[in-house]
């Protein structure tokens, strides 16, 4: 998951570019370009259409102008690859349009070289849909005064595409129609340590307090899987998907004291799941199935049969477990836990009329850039319990 940084940052202190990705496994970091670090042309009456050196910025639609020869362009999205820093210039390319819209850029190998009158040839390799970690589907990217940019394998024996390995080319921004990529900050820690507050009445209808937002990032479509959706839908619909953490208390177990008995103590004894995914609002059935690097989450079947389906990336389902274990939630086991305890009664007032008990929630929601959800995953930790009696 990636949260996000200005351009002007790095134009202002280039030696940030060397700071590692943000604390945990698969992060990165997007580059916003921001109207601090715009460049203008004409004495300062236009801004300028190309993209003077590195970091690419991922708020703008970038089309590859070759300098010479070549009449072709290629609109791409440049997206900095997981786990490095900026300065490494290591790139995902997605095409941003044709046949092959949505799908990366992928390197040929040594192999795929063939001669044709005694020169070497290089038969480039389809586009294909994103593998995060495969170094084939990584390339460098270099910056030169002379001649432009161009791009080199991060895999040793890879070869780039021509239109990226070729020397001499420009890259043209503008602006997006149909995305707008915001400030991500990624963790707010003190906000989430914390804790939502827990003043709310239990003689209301609501089985939970209100949410509150601990954290954003982004992550690039190519890491949600949307089963009913092409790749080239998916990345009109949702270049981006918006990722938020929240916390809120929920109500697991709860009586009332009816006959207004003096009760001094409640014996809870409930089963809470670990875990919880729905997508679009609809509860999963809890069969999910990892393949090729995705784990699949399913609903029900509807009236009429269907299920929907819904896949996330490894890394990103790492990468939350990730988030949680680090504090307090335990992965593994069984997939629910017995909370069996006996609360005494410490009210100050002689009796009392109702009683619950909480279990402490994060829930990870992933929205298109439309707003609407797409998938929330739930971690209950069963170690944070609290009780209210009223």
């Amino acid at each position: 998951m990636y949260v996000t940084r200005p351009l002007s940052l790095y134009r202002r202190s280039p030696e940030c570019l060397t700071e590692p990705p943000p604390e945990g496994p698969n992060s990165g970091y997007l580059v916003l370009l921001d109207e601090e670090a715009e460049t203008t042309v004409c004495f300062g009456l236009c801004k300028a259409c190309y993209i003077g050196d590195l970091p690419f910025p991922q708020n703008k639609d970038l089309t590859i102008i070759y300098r010479e020869g070549d009449n072709v362009n290629y609109e791409v999205l440049f997206i900095p690859v997981l786990n490095q820093p900026l300065s490494s210039k290591q790139y995902y390319v997605i095409r941003r349009k044709g046949k092959h819209k949505g799908k990366a850029c992928t390197n040929s190998k040594e192999e795929d070289k063939s001669s044709c009158c005694c020169f070497p040839r290089v038969k480039d390799v389809k586009p294909r849909p994103l593998v995060p970690t495969d170094t084939y589907q990584q390339v460098e990217m270099f910056r030169s005064k002379c001649w432009g940019f161009s791009a080199k394998s991060v895999a040793p024996d890879g070869i780039p595409p021509d239109y990226l390995r070729t020397k001499g080319w420009d890259v043209r921004k503008a602006t997006p129609k149909n995305y707008q990529l915001n400030e991500a900050a990624g963790l707010n820690s003190s906000l989430r340590n914390r804790l939502p507050h827990f003043n709310f009445s239990l003689f209301g209808t609501e089985s939970s307090s209100k949410p509150v937002v601990i954290g954003k990032w982004y992550c690039p479509f190519a890491f949600v899987h949307e089963e009913e959706m092409e790749l080239e839908d998916q990345m009109n619909t949702s270049t981006f998907y918006e990722v938020t953490l929240e916390q809120r208390w929920d109500k697991i177990f709860a009586c009332d004291n009816t006959e207004m008995t003096k009760t001094e103590e409640v014996f809870v004894d409930v089963i809470v799941k670990k875990e919880e995914v729905f997508i679009g609002g609809v509860f999963g059935d809890g069969k999910d199935v990892i393949s090729n690097g995705v784990m699949w989450f399913t609903t029900r079947s509807d009236g009429e049969g269907k299920e929907k389906r819904v896949g996330l990336s490894m890394l990103v389902v790492e990468r939350m477990k990730w988030e949680e274990e680090r504090v307090g939630w335990k992965a593994g086991g069984e997939g629910e836990v017995r909370l069996k305890n006996a609360v005494e009664f410490e009210g100050i007032d002689e009796y009392w009329t109702k009683f619950g008990c909480f279990v402490l929630v994060e829930r990870f929601v992933f929205k298109r850039m439309d707003g609407s959800t797409v998938l929330t995953y739930d971690f209950k930790h069963t170690h944070q319990i609290r009780f209210k009696w009223e």
